[in-house]
């Protein structure tokens, strides 16, 4: 057995050494190698040495039995002969070392030696040096490894703010992590020294949240069901913070609950982001209730005048009868129509207010019978100028029913006005879903599907330097003798279309029609 279990034999002058090398042999999977210290050349070595190293007895041979300046470097060499020199004074019973050894194939292998005194003479003088040398290459790796995952989840507790635990629930034992010590305001010293074990952990909740507590991690054992609260601490420095706690039971091979572990994030701030945005929102629906108010009571004081005005016109028609002349006619005529426009702008207005007043109301909207309905009221105009409207099969979008009536309605009659003469007007509508990519590309939400509308026509068309600028209030392209209209129609579909967290885009060139694109969110 001996002979075939080693590259070296030791001397067989020497049957109890060769006994026990046999022994070792069976207990260690690891390189076992005896060292003459006169000659400093190895006597004796098993075969793990090449299993493990790759050398043969050849290797071994033609550098004289010199395995150290095989496998180690000049600096690692001097390292290990002065770990051998205090073996060899009696300075220790055995020395321990780690080195890197270069393997055949000229990769680095990390191996860990013990090495004591295997014979001496007479005298006491050692003779012989007897080692073990165990791969510890993965184990370290594996280390190294597990060092480099607890620094990155040191890092990631420290960025957002939450810490890791475990209790032992038959020994009551509480392990934390570094990054909990923090989320408590605690240091691990005054905290370990505080808190025990778990029992102890509640002396830093807030007493109101006691019962909370107790009950909820309780029901989460009884039901072996993972669980979630929100309590309250003190800091060292008497602080409150509000902690989000999430654990889960373990349970052993009697399925029996023998252990809660989870996790503590210090959602302090954004408790209080919470309370502060409820206050705004508060006092913007309390602003919001003001400007409606405003609203109308503005439209009703501007439309009061206007109606008598209009009033006083038509009496004094009727007093002047026929005796009116034709320029007191056209002043009258023009009043009315100035009247008319005035009535016309502020309705506008106050539906450009409300717009963003109506968000509570969005519901699944059919497009096809709105845009029927639509066609239906423009129905004398298409006639008129000879109007072909194409259309596909539109999609349902989520929205505000209302809004998309005045949204199609808009751009629809804004087709229908600015038309070439020379020409047969023709409006087509489109639609299609956009993929993710396309969604992400448009900068809109991934939190939805979105649909893509596009309303094109051959009419006048417009300058792309006023692109954007059609979208603001009161911005006109044209005169208003030759195109009617308040200048807001465009602002309103853009602010629908914004309050839907879509966007409306322009395209034209003079002479070459109109091309609106703008993004609803799918009902899909």
């Amino acid at each position: 057995m001996h002979s075939e279990s080693a590259l070296y034999q030791y001397p067989s002058e020497f049957p109890e050494q060769i006994q026990m090398l046999e022994k070792l042999d069976l207990l260690f999977p690891d390189i076992v190698h005896v060292q003459d210290l006169t000659t400093q050349k190895i006597i004796y070595i098993n075969d793990r040495f090449t299993e493990l190293l790759g050398y043969s007895k050849k290797d071994l041979a033609d550098r004289g039995g010199d395995l150290h300046a095989i496998i180690l470097s000049e600096s690692l060499f001097n390292q290990r002969a002065a770990r051998i020199e205090e073996l060899i004074t009696r300075k220790k019973q055995f020395v321990e070392y780690e080195t890197l050894v270069l393997h055949k194939n000229q990769t680095e292998r990390l191996f860990r030696t013990r090495v004591t005194i295997f014979r001496s003479d007479a005298q006491g003088n050692p003779l012989e040096t007897i080692g073990v040398s165990e791969d510890i290459t993965e184990t370290h790796l594996a280390y190294t490894r597990l060092l480099q995952q607890q620094e990155m989840h040191r890092i990631t507790e420290q960025a957002f703010h939450f810490g890791s635990w475990e209790k032992n629930l038959v020994t009551g034992e509480l392990i934390c992590s570094d990054g909990l010590y923090e989320v408590m305001g605690h240091t691990r010293e005054t905290f370990q020294k505080d808190c025990a074990d778990y029992t102890s952990f509640f002396t830093f909740l807030d007493h109101r949240d006691d019962d909370l507590v107790v009950r909820t991690v309780q029901e989460a054992i009884d039901t072996r069901q993972a669980f979630r609260l929100e309590h309250r601490v003190m800091t060292q420095e008497g602080q409150e913070k509000v902690l989000m706690v999430v654990g889960r039971p373990v349970v052993n091979e009697k399925e029996k609950v023998t252990h809660l572990v989870g996790s503590i994030a210090d959602i302090t701030l954004l408790r209080q982001y919470e309370s502060a945005l409820r206050q705004k929102i508060e006092e913007l629906q309390r602003s919001n209730g003001e400007l409606e108010q405003f609203a109308y009571a503005a439209s009703h004081d501007l439309q009061e005048p206007l109606r008598k005005i209009s009033a006083f016109i038509s009496r004094l028609k009727q007093r002047l009868g026929t005796q009116q002349d034709e320029e007191v006619e056209n002043y009258m005529r023009r009043t009315l129509q100035a009247i008319d426009r005035m009535r016309s702008l502020i309705d506008a207005l106050l539906i450009l207010s409300r717009v963003t007043r109506q968000g509570q109301n969005r519901e699944i909207v059919p497009l096809n019978p709105i845009v029927e309905e639509i066609l239906e009221d423009f129905d004398a105009q298409i006639a008129e100028k000879g109007a072909t409207i194409e259309w596909d099969e539109l999609p349902e979008i989520y929205g505000v029913p209302v809004q998309m009536r005045q949204l199609f309605s808009n751009l629809i009659g804004n087709s229908l006005k600015f038309t070439d003469t020379m020409r047969p007007p023709i409006i087509r509508i489109a639609a299609q879903s956009l993929s993710l990519t396309q969604v992400r590309q448009k900068g809109l939400s991934t939190a939805r599907k979105w649909v893509e509308i596009t309303l094109q026509d051959n009419g006048i068309g417009f300058d792309p330097e006023y692109k954007d600028r059609i979208f603001q209030v009161f911005q006109r392209l044209n005169g208003r003798s030759e195109f009617e209209g308040t200048g807001i129609g465009l602002a309103l579909c853009k602010k629908i279309v914004e309050h839907e967290g879509g966007t409306i885009l322009a395209e034209s060139q003079p002479g070459e029609g109109a091309r609106f694109t703008f993004y609803l969110p799918s009902a899909s």
